[in-house]
């Protein structure tokens, strides 16, 4: 069996570059805030680590801040995450109120689904660069009312405007899952 690299969050380094108003569509509406771009480099990797994200935070309280690559390495593995996005919600109960959330929702790199979703008793079977996280993580119902099924999905809280954190996510549910072909359902 090959060796699995250690990935660590903190060697994702991001550089903010342009900031400007912007409008674009979710789940059908259209949304208008700021589109910030930044310049990331994976320092997991020795070569094809130079990515371009963008983070869309929409005018008002009640958005999603969207977070997704623009550009990606030559790396097969990563060619459709440009059309992937994670995105953060705004957190309103206990100790959460104030801070952002997102799913923890993997990659699927087998094709099947485009993502497989956490529940909170999960936990224990993520990859290792989720260690630096547990801190973080929390059931979706102690952070948010829900009114479906997912209360028992697991969330990862991170400060608000804290595009790091967010674009260090990105890597750890999207990007290394499908480089080392991780799926926690098989």
């Amino acid at each position: 069996m090959a060796r699995r690299t250690r990935y660590r969050l903190d060697r994702v380094t991001v550089e903010a570059g342009e900031a400007r108003p912007s409008t674009w569509t979710f789940g059908g509406d259209t949304v208008s805030g700021t589109e910030q771009t930044y310049s990331v480099r994976d320092e997991n990797f020795t070569g094809r680590n130079q990515w371009v994200f963008l983070v869309r935070t929409p005018t008002g309280r009640a958005g999603r801040v969207e977070v997704r690559p623009r550009t990606t390495p030559n790396v097969k593995a990563w060619a459709e995450l440009p059309d992937r996005s994670i995105t953060f919600l705004q957190a309103t109960k206990g100790e959460a109120r104030g801070k952002w959330y997102c799913k923890v929702a993997l990659a699927d790199p087998t094709g099947l689904k485009s993502r497989d979703v956490i529940r909170a008793d999960e936990r224990g079977k993520l990859p290792a660069w989720f260690d630096v996280l547990k801190g973080r993580m929390r059931m979706k119902q102690s952070v948010r009312t829900t009114r479906g099924n997912d209360g028992e999905d697991l969330v990862v809280l991170v400060g608000s405007g804290d595009h790091l954190a967010m674009i260090r996510l990105f890597f750890a549910t999207k990007v290394w899952i499908l480089k080392e072909r991780i799926a926690l359902g098989a």
